[in-house]
């Protein structure tokens, strides 16, 4: 829409247009006092952070107006003037505390005039306030614990240099120990009300570079800034707590990036990401140095975060020297962390260094950020003993962290599966979530006995194995109630698996040595009780082994039916203990068996069997692929899968890969072809006396991989006649343009055979197709819609064997109403002029026009968007010449329908006669 209206920002900027200082800022709120105190509950504490112009005495602040959020507003007198290191510019800090009435979320605000001028990706700046705000959640210390929004280290204001990589961290932490997240945001010029015109920086001369924020670590990436000038930057800092949203600060900064030949230093460290158990000391040395390019440059190289704040054990990082120095600087983080440090947050240590080089008087800076995270230790020296019907598990004592009482130690928790994971914890991997094991313990327990903790477990099955690991748990609480808000898993402890008397026959072998649907062959082994296990006084013989089959992977005792029996008169005779089922559909089906074992002529077996099925091998084909999954069921543990493939025309299998998950895709082939292939897993039941690995195969699978993947959509951009600037009043240029990217340059898909275009006439309706292109070629393409422009697209691609992919993005393209009106016009009989009638009409569908002289009397109205008045009055009287003032509202065609603009028609229009 072409109406031209003025809006103004504020009625009193005009008064203080040059009122300019403003550079950068946030508010930082910190619970009042002691939290758990009665009278601070209530109360917060607010700081309102500015870095403003030195120079500009005349808008200095001693005061800001501060919103508290719940309807209050209160003027805070400025507590600190601090001198930054850029020349010029000063932080201000403005600190007052306030009583709630509830607890709740409140939204913190303030607002100051000007931002400074020329600021590159906010057009006016200088006539722009500047605004942030804290969104703060006082929430209840006696339920949640105390709370504190996060707080920022590095100060906001920075360098760059045309072409050079620009990073900047604002080393923000929590001092409750929550998480934080961070995105950019758009800068405000009043609380909760964006700059409409504002870009971000790398967007102000068009793309020019990638402009990023890691949401982990805050590290701003701009790569690279292409034109100088000064521009804002805003972002959030968000903090959670056990995913609960609390905090939300605001963040506004500023860049200066100068036409300099400078490249900033390096930063030198050999991790990023440490782990590290509590107690330990975590040591790294950090250098800094100016790149060869630069090789004459002084630097300047600090660290800053939460680990040098704390009051029993902060972190040093020596020496400490400061100021520009010859590099390289080398430099020496250390921290020597104790149980009170143990979190389920990182701590992030910001490293910068600094140049002496252009842009003077400060140079280049480069941030890196190493991450810290302090875990629990595990419990040690796991023990496990076997009794008749019980398994007692104890882990020594004294626990390293147990003394600690924040967070304060709980106590343990035991776990137990069935087989072995014997995986190794990695330091950063706390509690046994996803591992396979079940908690066994109700509650956290710190039972003793023989200056050892222990656990009996009583809920156990003869012959069975079992393997246990114990995690200690810590917890933050709350101070006054002491109500814990947060629990902490320590690393689990290593694993013991034992086994109670194994007085039965165990399954070790479930083999499938033919593949066929009639003659499929399986080779069933066991291995028999152990001698040392079965009283063979109490359990005289006979001794009958009976060995049972079910169809499929199950372990009801119902569906198993003998198919063995092996019988001797004493327990040391021997006796087979292999088996070849055989006239099997092994093809069809997977089968399941059990060994059981009975004496003294008696009906039930001694001890529950355990049953074990083959591996049953399912695949499916797809696009030059094979997609491979298969089950069992069994008593030990497969601890991995080897996948054997027999390609086409040959006569044998080949091992292919070696797997930990249950499914693999074979890639590479050729469609038409059959591939072949079987499943060896390997496993073990982890108890010393009992064969390792265990080998079994599945049955054979041959697939024969097809087209049958659809391509990666295409991705769709549309032109209409707004976007190209063209005469929209002729009906010639009423069509969009229809441009997209192949799938084979987005994501490799080279079986492309063309394209289907989708159209709906509004964002409700179902997509119809309009068009098809039968080449893949063909990239874009032109639609006329049978209304204007109006309508939305999609478009998919199909392949050379029919299938089609998913849409691409929809694109729905509206109406650009236009409506431009003449200041003049001559209904003098000379046939040039004759008509009041817009200059410009495009996809107006009606107006509401009406047309005043000076007096204010009405002389014409009408609801013609094309107007056509002649210069007469009501009564088609003509009318004299002089000044006549019109206004009305405009109808556009737009998408959603027929809709009134946003702007009011008004104006003024001469009419000139001879009369």
């Amino acid at each position: 829409m072409r109406l031209r209206l003025l809006l103004a920002l504020f009625t009193f900027l005009p008064l203080l247009a040059f009122a300019t200082h403003n550079r950068a800022g946030e508010i930082i709120v910190r619970a009042a006092g002691d939290c758990g105190n009665l009278d601070d509950q209530l109360r917060a504490c607010a700081t309102i952070i500015t870095y403003t112009e030195t120079a500009q005495t005349d808008v200095d602040r001693d005061s800001l107006l501060l919103d508290w959020g719940d309807g209050t507003t209160e003027m805070i007198g400025r507590t600190a003037i601090i001198p930054t290191s850029t020349p010029g510019i000063q932080r201000n800090e403005y600190t007052l505390c306030h009583r709630y009435s509830a607890f709740g979320r409140y939204v913190l605000s303030f607002q100051d005039v000007n931002r400074v001028r020329n600021v590159r990706n906010i057009p006016g700046s200088v006539n722009i306030p500047f605004s942030v705000l804290t969104s703060f959640t006082l929430v209840n210390p006696i339920l949640n614990g105390c709370n504190s929004s996060p707080e920022l280290t590095q100060n906001p204001i920075d360098n760059a240099c045309i072409g050079s990589v620009w990073t900047h961290n604002p080393g923000a932490f929590d001092v409750d120990g929550d998480s934080l997240a961070f995105e950019f945001t758009v800068p405000s010029f009043a609380p909760r009300v964006p700059i409409a015109n504002y870009v971000l920086p790398n967007m102000v001369t068009g793309s020019t570079g990638s402009l990023e924020i890691d949401p982990r670590t805050g590290q701003i990436t701009w790569d690279s800034p292409s034109a100088p000038g000064e521009y804002n930057l805003a972002f959030l800092i968000k903090s959670f707590r056990n995913g609960i949203p609390l905090d939300t600060v605001v963040r506004d900064m500023q860049v200066f990036v100068d036409d300099c030949f400078n490249e900033p230093p390096v930063i030198d460290i050999a991790r990023e990401e440490i782990c590290v158990v509590a107690g330990e000391v975590v040591e790294f040395d950090v250098v800094a140095t100016a790149p060869l390019t630069d090789a004459d440059q002084l630097v300047t190289l600090s660290a800053s975060g939460r680990p040098f704040g704390l009051v029993d054990n902060p972190a040093t990082f020596l020496p400490g020297t400061s100021g520009p120095q010859a590099d390289p600087v080398r430099k020496t983080f250390r921290w020597q962390t104790s149980c009170a440090d143990i979190s389920n947050q990182e701590y992030f240590v910001v490293l910068r260094a600094v140049d002496n080089g252009p842009p003077q008087p400060s140079g280049l800076a480069t941030l890196r950020t190493v991450s810290i995270k302090v875990v629990a230790p595990p419990p040690t020296d796991v023990q496990a003993a076997v009794e008749e019907e019980l398994i007692t598990v104890s882990w020594a004592s004294p626990y390293r962290c147990e003394d600690s009482p924040d967070p304060d130690f709980l106590g343990f928790t035991v776990w137990r599966r069935e087989g072995s994971n014997n995986f190794t914890p990695d330091t950063c991997e706390t509690g046994l979530s996803g591992r396979g094991y079940v908690q066994i313990t109700d509650t956290e327990i710190t039972d003793q006995a023989d200056g050892r903790y222990f656990f009996e477990d009583d809920d156990v099955i003869r012959g069975r194995t079992y393997c246990y690991r114990v995690v200690a748990v810590m917890a933050r609480r709350t101070a006054t109630t002491g109500l814990i808000f947060e629990e902490i898993e320590s690393i689990p402890s290593e694993e013991i698996c034992v086994q109670l008397a194994r007085d039965i026959p165990l399954l070790t072998r479930v083999d499938v040595t033919s593949t066929s649907a009639a003659d499929g062959e399986i080779d069933v082994c066991w291995i028999l009780p152990d001698p040392g296990s079965l009283d063979t006084v109490a359990n005289t013989g006979p001794y009958r082994y009976v060995l049972s089959r079910a169809p499929g992977q199950t372990i009801d005792p119902t569906a198993f039916q003998t198919i063995a029996t092996y019988q001797t008169d004493f327990f040391a005779t021997a006796v087979d203990t292999c088996f070849t089922d055989t006239g099997l559909n092994t093809e069809g089906s997977a089968y399941s068996y059990r060994i059981e074992l009975f004496v003294n002529n008696e009906t039930e077996p001694i001890g529950e069997a355990q049953p074990a099925s083959s591996v049953r091998l399912n695949g499916a084909p797809t696009d030059r692929a094979v997609d491979l999954n298969w089950t069992e069921v069994v008593p030990w543990t497969n601890l991995e899968y080897e996948v054997y493939r027999q390609l086409p025309g040959a006569t044998s299998f080949e091992l292919v890969a070696t797997v930990t998950d249950q499914t693999y895709t074979d890639t590479g082939l050729q469609n038409g072809l059959e591939y072949c292939y079987y499943i060896r897993s390997v496993g073990s039941y982890n108890i010393t006396d009992i064969p390792s690995p265990l080998l079994n195969r599945s049955q054979e699978l041959c697939v024969i991989p097809v087209d049958n993947v659809a391509p990666c959509p295409p991705d769709l951009t549309v032109e209409s006649v707004c976007d190209r600037a063209v005469d929209c009043t002729i009906p010639e240029n009423l069509f969009n343009i229809l441009r997209w990217r192949s799938p084979e340059d987005i994501c490799g898909n080279d079986d492309i055979a063309g394209y289907r275009i989708y159209f709906a006439s509004d964002s409700s309706t179902a997509p119809a197709l309009v068009d098809q292109i039968n080449s893949p070629d063909v990239l874009t393409i032109d639609h006329t819609p049978p209304d204007g422009i109006v309508g939305c697209y999609t478009i998919t691609a199909i392949d050379n064997n029919g299938n089609e992919s998913e849409a691409s993005n929809r694109i729905c393209v509206t109406n650009c109403p236009i409506y431009e009106l003449p200041n003049a016009f001559t209904p003098n009989g000379d046939g040039q002029n004759e008509i009041f009638q817009p200059l410009a009409l495009c996809f107006v569908e009606r107006v509401e026009l009406k047309i005043f002289n000076r007096w204010g009397q009405l002389v014409f109205e009408t609801q013609d968007p094309a107007i056509n008045w002649d210069g007469s009055n009501l009564n088609g009287d003509a009318l004299p010449s002089g000044t006549y003032y019109y206004v009305g509202q405009v109808y556009e065609r737009r998408l959603e329908g027929i809709t009134v603009s946003e702007a009011q028609l008004s104006g003024y229009v001469e009419l000139i006669t001879n009369r």
